[in-house]
């Protein structure tokens, strides 16, 4: 039977096939972080290779586009499940960090917020797109322009020691030095890489460095729009709220499987390699997922469209046989 813990709804599902679904594994995500380096690493050769042709271009392009995908790693490594060893998270967040600018502890706390309000008008500190969503806006995270300009202005502040306001709110007080220090230590590692770029007089150390953010900043803004945009907000039931989109394997790599969004948002302690497993027993008890990343923004598209007309418009997720105690969270939220 379906319950509800701490006011959110939770699917039905067997207690020890989700202790054996939230184990963490060092070799599963070994490898899938690894492949990922990999083949980031020797696009990154195929730049440098091809420097001054025209095959450049394309291979400054595939960099950027696998270089903005970071962003998914921090989001995955800054809840600590993918590892069983922690240091490997810490690790692995310091490197995924450092790429799209985003401080482990800050991104961290922020993230709470997420989870523990999630689309909510208030106590949502990732809210980016409240309904009614505009053009402009979703032009704005969708070009990745919004979350680059943030990112790299919120973590030159903060190395200075200037936090945002919710920065402030979130971080606990005793942990706000080593916040500067890190982000100190970010910076001062892109300033290593202009002083590369100048001692070795070529572009090659900033396009393979500060390039790939702004280049692969639409794949992070349109994979961030598929999450939530246009969906019921202020409602305890993530079926409503979050987005969850079948993926052809190539995009499941790169996205971490966060395609599997509600699974992920309802039980967040579940690693990302999982997700696959979680989402196959909840299957009967979710809204169908969209097809696709076609799916997902046709259905967007259409939301947006409408609520021009009707600023009170956002998509209703149909949920299969609702129980008598999630409908009373549903109604009680709208």
């Amino acid at each position: 039977m379906a319950i509800l813990k701490n006011d959110w709804y939770l699917c039905d599902i067997d207690s020890r096939l989700l202790r054996n679904l939230s184990q963490r594994s060092n070799k599963k995500p070994l490898i899938w972080f690894g492949s990922y380096f990999l083949l980031l690493v020797a696009v990154g050769t195929a730049v440098v290779a091809t420097w001054g042709s025209l095959w450049s271009v394309f291979f400054v392009i595939a960099y950027g586009m696998i270089w903005g995908c970071a962003a998914s790693g921090v989001h995955e490594t800054c809840h600590k499940t993918p590892f069983r060893k922690r240091w490997l998270n810490e690790l692995t967040i310091w490197i995924f960090g450092w790429m799209v600018q985003m401080e482990p502890i800050a991104v961290r706390y922020g993230h709470l917020g997420h989870h523990s309000f999630t689309h909510f008008d208030e106590g949502d500190t990732e809210l980016s797109e409240p309904n009614p969503v505009s053009w402009s806006l979703l032009l704005k995270i969708g070009s990745g322009i919004g979350g680059t300009y943030f990112y790299w202005k919120s973590l030159i502040a903060q190395a200075f020691g200037f936090l945002t306001q919710q920065m402030i709110e979130v971080i606990p007080p005793k942990k706000v030095p080593q916040a500067i220090r890190n982000a100190q230590i970010m910076v001062g590692l892109y300033a290593l890489m202009i002083v590369w770029a100048l001692l070795v007089q070529s572009w090659l150390p900033v396009v393979l460095t500060f390039l790939p953010r702004i280049i692969g900043g639409p794949v992070t803004g349109m994979l961030h729009l598929t999450q939530h945009t246009c969906l019921r907000m202020n409602v305890k039931d993530h079926r409503y709220s979050t987005r969850s989109f079948s993926a052809s394997p190539i995009t499941r790599f790169f996205y971490f499987n966060m395609n599997y969004h509600v699974e992920h948002h309802m039980f967040p302690m579940v690693p990302f390699y999982n997700l696959p497993k979680l989402s196959a027993a909840l299957k009967d008890q979710l809204p169908e997922p969209c097809v696709g990343l076609w799916g997902v923004f046709s259905e967007i598209v259409t939301a947006v469209n409408r609520q021009y007309k009707e600023p009170d418009y956002f998509i209703r997720k149909v949920v299969p046989e609702l129980s008598e105690k999630s409908r009373t969270v549903a109604i009680s939220a709208t």
